[in-house]
């Protein structure tokens, strides 16, 4: 439950950032490029009247304005999805282990070391044939029938007593 909880906090925040961010590198591109704030109501409504009086899309520039415009949002969730699947502790620890990878290469490299190999038995687990081989064994042992124990434990009775 608890984990639900700082997954959706996490999605939560992220969504925040990534929306502050991208809202921002967004108009900026677009206030460069084509002198269009996408956060500005007056600018929309120059859009909405070139288009209504029978404006066309003639130029490569224009084709790019309006592909900008459709791809505002879907870029939008595609980023929000990317940066929630990033995993910040690796990023925190990045230094750490970097660092540390270094002095492995600097001071690991030329070092002798020792490789262990078969430093103990194991018995491996015995397949279905030998299972079957080992229970035929079992059957095939001669077995004493009931009335031959009968007659050794009578036969010990009777010489135990004779024996007295």
């Amino acid at each position: 439950m608890i984990k639900k909880i700082f997954k959706i906090l996490k999605v939560l925040l992220v969504g925040t950032v990534w929306s502050f961010v991208y809202v921002y590198t967004a108009r900026t591109v677009m206030i460069a490029a084509w002198n269009f704030d996408i956060l500005n109501l007056r600018d929309w409504q120059v859009i909405n009247t070139f288009w209504e009086s029978g404006g066309k899309i003639k130029t490569g520039k224009d084709y790019l304005f309006v592909g900008m415009l459709l791809a505002l949002i879907p870029l939008w969730f595609w980023g929000w999805r990317l940066f929630c699947r990033v995993s910040y502790i690796k990023i925190l620890l990045f230094p750490l282990t970097w660092y540390n990878n270094r002095m492995i290469k600097k001071y690991g490299e030329n070092t002798p070391h020792i490789t262990l190999k078969n430093m103990g038995m194991t018995q491996s687990k015995p397949n279905m044939e030998e299972i079957i081989e080992q229970r035929l064994k079992e059957t095939a042992k001669p077995r004493e029938k009931e009335t031959g124990k009968i007659r050794r434990s009578i036969q010990e009775k009777i010489s135990a007593s004779e024996k007295k």
